[in-house]
């Protein structure tokens, strides 16, 4: 073999490995990041906001043990926006109680709300 081919094939398979060394890197990366943003997100604080029940519904879920127990409920906050919640029938929430809830903020940001 000449020496000018076997140095082009060389770097040819230098260049392949190369290639296939970046895309395992990539993946771990983004394998990587996604662990990272699991774990952010299940850092939780948790925080009390009183309010009071704007409206209640049949909770529509997909077993029928959470349709027997449960209630979806409107809460209006003082601090402004109406939340829905999931509440227990035996909670007995009507229509214009003062009530506190739960409101979870993730460490991604993301928001939820529970009842208390």
């Amino acid at each position: 073999m000449r020496e000018e081919t076997r140095r082009r094939l060389d770097s040819r398979l230098r260049w392949q490995k190369a290639r296939w060394a970046a895309a395992g890197l990539g993946i771990v990366g983004l394998m990587a990041a996604g662990f990272w943003a699991t774990g952010l997100d299940a850092t939780v604080e948790t925080h009390r906001e009183p309010g009071v029940v704007a409206a209640i519904a049949p909770l529509f879920a997909k077993s029928t043990k959470a349709i027997e127990e449960g209630l979806a409920v409107d809460v209006k906050l003082d601090k402004g926006p109406v939340v829905h919640v999931m509440a227990l029938k035996t909670t007995d929430p009507h229509v214009g109680d003062h009530v506190e809830v739960a409101e979870h903020v993730h460490g991604t940001g993301r928001v939820t709300y529970s009842w208390k």
